[in-house]
């Protein structure tokens, strides 16, 4: 049956702001086919490559699992944990009644076409509660890994129903293949086979921006694949890609010195613990079977003080009696102690000492972003930043989020690319989308910040004008408030040029025709008829007054 013209109209529009699933399919989903379970068991499996060459024995270029495996560590720590959670929660904000972090709002295009409007609502019905139940958990591990990856599921008259997002898709299991820069699918190494191959229509990326080289094998087999010179992406080969974009990869070496600190000072703890002495006992003139008999008294007196002491640690109930020993002694028979085991002395030269720990915990949490301040140490504002140091630090962690906000917004419109090809049939352009992802932006330290800087700027404006109308009061020439205000004030000099002719404008009103004055200057000019209405019983009286004076 032919399509009705209504139909065939509505179609034409969309393509002509997007791209037809045929041609996505053919561009981005079909050249997963080519992904092959040797190469992903190849790279990162080597033990040459160039990240041997960029690294030194501090950087070394290291596997991809034993990456993952350092990161998931550094991810367990509860330093770690929290700075990476703030970071996240600052990311997303939350709605202060709902709760939801993520919202699908229609552009100003969008509204002026009814058919924009449809699809946009039917997309944020669909997929709003799946985004918002998803976030905090693809943001959190994107931050760790670099990566995170949700599986897709459709069907074909819904779009997208559903993203799983739990252990099964970790980013130690998944192995991304792109083109260039484009992602086009996945190696995944759970399944029957234990290695399942996987396009975009299954599985969307959150890629966080690769700010720093991470040194790891499988690179010299890359260069050796890739065509750099080739200019056409569609005709470049497909790659693995390689491991980096985690926020805790600079924080590495701070949370080895931490952990090193940690486990120094309690075993420095225990071993200062132990209470150990060395007891001499003179048996002089004393008998064989007397001095066996006496050092059998005297170690079963040291053992039953022992495990006095033991039970009352573990059974938890204090000794409230006085304890006493009695040691028979003639002539000149005493007990001497030597000297403490550690050689009599009182401490140690060198402790490790709480400093120590900070030290190492400050250069921790603030690799990551996050001022330690946040973590649970708010001692460390006394006497810095003042009562208004947590905003300031606030506002920080804040702005250090914005890179997990970008790259949750990519990771959404890559779901929803799958649900409009997948139900409508066509994917839109990035610029021609009818939709815009926005967050809950409440963050109160980035609204304080912003209010001071906002104060703070209307504070200026108004000091500039009245040393504007003060210089215009004086007499000063349009040169001479040019020269004011390029040179005291430090105004641009094409600002200073459009300010400086004021000096020509007049004051409307004298008070000798009888008006209220004032004129035109800078609130200086007439009142507004609201005003002017409200007080007219008043201006009457000056008025009047003014002619009795005359």
């Amino acid at each position: 049956m032919p399509q009705s013209k209504d139909k065939i109209k509505s179609n034409s529009f969309l393509a002509s702001i997007g791209m037809p699933a045929g041609k996505f399919t053919k561009n981005h989903i079909s050249p997963a086919s080519q992904i092959k379970e040797s190469d992903a068991y190849l790279y990162g499996s080597g033990q040459t490559t160039v990240a041997s060459l960029l690294g030194n024995d501090r950087r070394a270029a290291r596997s991809r699992q034993q990456i993952y495996e350092k990161w998931s560590m550094m991810e367990s720590d509860p330093i770690g944990a929290t700075a990476l959670g703030l970071l996240v929660t600052c990311a997303l904000g939350g709605h202060e009644t709902s709760g939801d972090l993520v919202f699908i709002e229609k552009t100003a295009k969008a509204k002026e076409n009814k058919r924009l409007e449809a699809i946009t609502d039917e997309i944020a019905d669909s997929l709003a509660s799946i985004f918002n139940r998803v976030a905090r958990s693809v943001a959190y591990t994107g931050a760790t890994f670099g990566d995170s990856y949700a599986r897709i599921y459709t069907k074909p008259s819904s779009g997208v129903i559903d993203l799983y997002t739990d252990e099964m898709v970790r980013p130690p299991l998944v192995q991304p293949f792109e083109r260039g820069n484009r992602t086009i699918g996945f190696a995944v190494y759970t399944g029957a086979r234990n290695f399942e191959r996987l396009d975009i229509s299954q599985m969307a990326r959150f890629k966080m921006p690769r700010t720093q080289w991470v040194p790891q094998f499988g690179v010299v087999e890359k260069s050796m694949r890739i065509a750099i010179t080739e200019d056409d992406i569609d005709n470049l080969p497909i790659m693995p890609s390689m491991v980096g974009g985690s926020l805790l990869y600079n924080a590495e070496g701070p949370y080895d010195n931490l952990y090193s600190s940690l486990v120094g000072i309690v075993g420095q703890r225990w071993l200062d613990s132990i209470d150990e002495q060395m007891l001499t006992v003179n048996m002089d003139s004393m008998t064989l079977e007397q001095q066996n008999r006496f050092l059998t008294s005297f170690k079963s007196m040291l053992t039953a003080s022992k495990n006095r002491a033991e039970n009352a640690v573990k059974n938890g109930l204090p000794v409230l009696e006085r304890i006493r020993h009695i040691i028979p002694v003639f002539n000149e028979k005493q007990l001497t102690t030597v000297s403490n085991s550690n050689g009599g002395q009182s401490g140690r030269a060198n402790n490790i000492t709480i400093e120590d720990i900070m030290l190492h915990a400050r250069m921790y949490s603030g690799a990551i972003g996050v001022d330690l301040a946040m973590l649970g140490f708010a001692d460390q504002l006394s006497g810095g930043l003042g009562e208004g140091g947590f905003f300031r630090i606030s506002a920080q962690a804040a702005e250090n989020s914005r890179t997990i906000r970008n790259s949750l917004s990519e990771f959404f419109h890559q779901v929803i690319d799958i649900h409009t090809m997948t139900k409508y049939g066509i994917v839109f352009n990035s610029n021609e989308r009818p939709y815009e992802i926005n967050f809950f932006g409440s963050i109160s330290a980035l609204e304080a910040e912003k209010q001071r800087t906002r104060a703070d700027s209307m504070n200026s404006g108004m000091m500039l004008v009245q040393a504007m109308q003060q210089m215009k009061d004086l007499g000063a020439t349009e040169e001479m408030m040019h020269e004011f205000l390029t040179k005291t004030m430090m105004l641009d000099e094409d600002q200073a040029k459009m300010y400086a002719p004021i000096v020509k404008q007049k004051d409307e009103g004298n008070p000798d025709d009888g008006s209220d004055g004032g004129g035109q200057g800078f609130g200086q000019g007439k009142m507004d008829s609201a005003i002017e209405t409200d007080y007219q019983p008043i201006i009457q009286s000056r008025k009047q007054r003014r002619r009795k004076g005359r």
